[in-house]
């Protein structure tokens, strides 16, 4: 089953013949999109490269302005090429024998092959924690005013003045 990060649905899986889990590779690529896009220069489907029931092509432009064209499958993600929407002629379908480096994420890729995305990943995660840091601040804040209030409004209560 799979949940796109940005998405409360989940989609219900299809199943093969022998009872294996059938992957739309073009959901799985726009929810993948979706989650890296802040950090890369561009991602999109290949528009020229086929995707079919066993793997899907993405375009891939990092921080550095480097173009990758990655097969994304069931064995992971695996850069095909250098040039955007082409498989180079070594690149063929993976296999044991292939020397091919096939990393099991997406961010196991880009922390690969782009610096820059290392840091602007760490640098939103800096900005979503310093964020939750700030809400809880201000719900003590809030919590503490709301606790002196209470405590006025009981000393107000025993006929002391408030002047």
């Amino acid at each position: 089953m799979s949940i796109a990060p940005d998405d409360n649905t989940t989609s219900t899986p299809e199943f093969d013949n022998n009872d294996e889990e059938v992957i739309n590779w073009e959901e799985e690529a726009a929810a993948i999109i979706r989650d890296v896009n802040p950090h890369v220069a561009l991602i999109e489907i290949s528009r020229q490269l086929p995707s079919n029931e066993n793997k899907v092509y993405l375009n891939v432009r990092t921080i550095e302005r480097n173009d990758y064209c990655v097969q994304v499958s069931g064995i992971g993600f695996r850069i095909v090429s250098n040039v955007f929407d082409t498989i180079n002629a070594d690149k063929g379908e993976a296999n044991e024998n292939v020397d091919d480096e096939v990393y099991e994420t997406p961010y196991a890729l880009l922390d690969k092959i782009s610096p820059s995305y290392v840091e602007s990943f760490g640098n939103q995660l800096c900005r979503q924690l310093l964020s939750v840091q700030q809400m809880r601040t201000q719900f003590n804040e809030e919590d503490e005013d709301g606790v002196e209030g209470e405590d006025e409004i009981e000393y107000n209560a025993a006929g002391a003045s408030t002047a």
